[in-house]
């Protein structure tokens, strides 16, 4: 609970919309995976999830005779997010998990940090994951090349959706601090109501990180999020951004 997601998507949401919730202790997860999985099972949750390594855990250490006792079709939002997602784990826990009831469409990828109060983007509800392949030299040097999932030197990412609520999100040249060109890997800066007001009692941290200005319009003030991405347009409407 002293994590942002933790803290703020595990217990101030429920706690603000009045959600039944139930808290399991990180160490007990660690010690025995199948723990989140049962207690999803047992109270018909509807909303749970974690960070990639947590699905990955569970992939290696249930066994087969306990996901025999596990119904996860009540589950029909598991965020990810707080690290790199990884589409193999994602593929992985989808089919070890399906004869469970688990539906692939319940993953809900997502980007956030603690000083924008967590979410900055997610997938849509009930989409599942977008998982795109790009060229991975072209990725060093700041280009987006998309490729085959086949390709030679392919890198496969999980988008993280579309900016939530009011919040703006620009893709910057962390050197010119401009907005990146389309089809350029930039810093994420984000703006918006959710977005906090600085760091306590630190004014010079709080004027590099929360006071971010485009050099070319200069538009702001944005959080400067310190992670790169990019963004693309899965249709005319909704963009995806892609962390890297």
């Amino acid at each position: 609970m002293y994590h942002d997601m933790g803290l703020v998507g595990g217990v101030l949401v429920p706690v603000f919309t009045g959600a039944t919730n139930v808290s399991l202790s990180p160490a007990t997860f660690l010690q025995s995976p199948i723990t989140w999985l049962a207690a999803i099972s047992k109270y018909r949750a509807t909303i749970s999830g974690g960070p990639n390594f947590a699905y990955d855990l569970c992939i290696r250490k249930i066994t087969d005779e306990q996901r025999a006792i596990l119904d996860l079709s009540s589950w029909a939002l598991a965020f990810v997010g707080a690290e790199p997602i990884e589409p193999g784990t994602l593929e992985r826990f989808a089919a070890a998990f399906a004869p469970c009831g688990f539906k692939p469409g319940a993953f809900y990828p997502c980007y956030g940090l603690a000083e924008a109060t967590l979410i900055v983007s997610g997938s849509k509800r009930d989409s599942g994951a977008t998982v795109g392949a790009f060229h991975g030299p072209a990725l060093t040097r700041n280009r987006v090349k998309p490729v085959p999932n086949d390709a030679p030197q392919a890198r496969r990412l999980v988008a993280c959706g579309s900016p939530v609520g009011d919040l703006r999100v620009v893709i910057v040249d962390a050197h010119s601090r401009a907005e990146a060109a389309t089809g350029r890997v930039g810093e994420i800066w984000v703006a918006g109501t959710s977005v906090g007001q600085g760091y306590w009692h630190k004014p010079g941290q709080t004027r590099r990180s929360f006071d971010a200005r485009l050099s070319d319009t200069g538009e702001g003030p944005f959080l400067r999020t310190g992670d790169l991405g990019s963004c693309a347009r899965a249709n005319s409407t909704s963009p995806v951004g892609w962390t890297t």
